[in-house]
C-alpha cells in the first residue's frame, strides 16, 4: 500500500483492504478475549505479542513495541473485547438488514400496505432490497473505521505512543454500542 492510499481519508468499501480491515475489527472481540485471559493468567507479554501481531498485519505502519505493563495489557484487551463487540452488532446488523430485505416478500405478514414502498407487495419489496443493499457498503465503511480506531488503539497502549484521543473514542464508541444494543433489544 502507497503512503497516500495509508493516508488517506476516503474509505473505497469495494476493495479487498476494506474488507481485510473490516475483517480485522471482527478479529478484535475474540483476540481481546483470548488476550485477557492470557493476561489475567500471568501471560501478559504473551498477550501483548498476540495483540501486536495482529495489529501490525493490518496497519501501514509497522508498530515500534515499547514493552507494556500487565496494566496496559489489560486495558487494551478489555477496550478491544468491548470495541469488537460493537464492530459484531454493526455487522449483525447490516446482515439482518441485507438478508430482510433480499427476503421481504416471503417474512412479512401480508401488512405491507403502509410500509415504505406500499400499498403493494412489489413495492415494499423493492425499496427494502434497495435499502437493505445500500447498507452493505456503510456497514464495510464503519467497520474500515472501526479496524483504524483499533490500530490506534494499539498504537497508544502497547507501541510507540499513537494517537491521544484513541482511548477516550474507544470508550464513548463501548458506551454508545452498549445503549445501541439495550435500545434494540427493548423496541417495539
Amino acid at each position: 500500500m502507497s503512503t497516500d492510499q495509508a493516508n488517506s481519508t476516503s474509505v473505497n468499501p469495494f476493495t479487498t483492504e476494506s474488507v481485510r480491515r473490516a475483517l480485522f475489527a471482527l478479529r478484535a472481540f475474540p483476540a481481546g478475549l483470548v488476550s485477557l485471559g492470557a493476561a489475567a493468567t500471568g501471560r501478559h507479554r504473551r498477550a501483548e505479542r498476540w495483540q501486536i501481531a495482529a495489529a501490525d498485519s493490518n496497519g501501514p505502519a509497522r508498530i515500534d513495541v515499547r514493552s507494556p505493563s500487565w496494566l496496559r495489557v489489560v486495558a487494551h484487551s478489555v477496550l478491544s473485547l468491548l470495541v469488537g463487540m460493537v464492530a459484531w452488532f454493526v455487522a449483525f446488523l447490516g446482515l439482518i438488514a441485507a438478508v430482510r430485505g433480499l427476503f421481504y416478500g416471503l417474512i412479512t405478514d401480508g401488512s405491507y400496505e403502509y410500509s415504505w414502498g406500499g400499498p403493494t407487495l412489489a413495492g415494499a419489496w423493492l425499496v427494502h432490497l434497495v435499502l437493505g443493499l445500500l447498507l452493505v457498503p456503510v456497514v464495510l465503511w464503519i467497520l474500515t473505521a472501526i479496524a483504524s480506531l483499533l490500530a490506534g488503539l494499539t498504537r497508544r497502549l502497547l507501541g510507540d505512543g499513537g494517537p491521544v484521543w484513541a482511548v477516550p473514542v474507544a470508550l464513548v464508541l463501548a458506551a454508545a454500542g452498549a445503549l445501541l444494543f439495550r435500545s434494540w433489544l427493548h423496541q417495539a
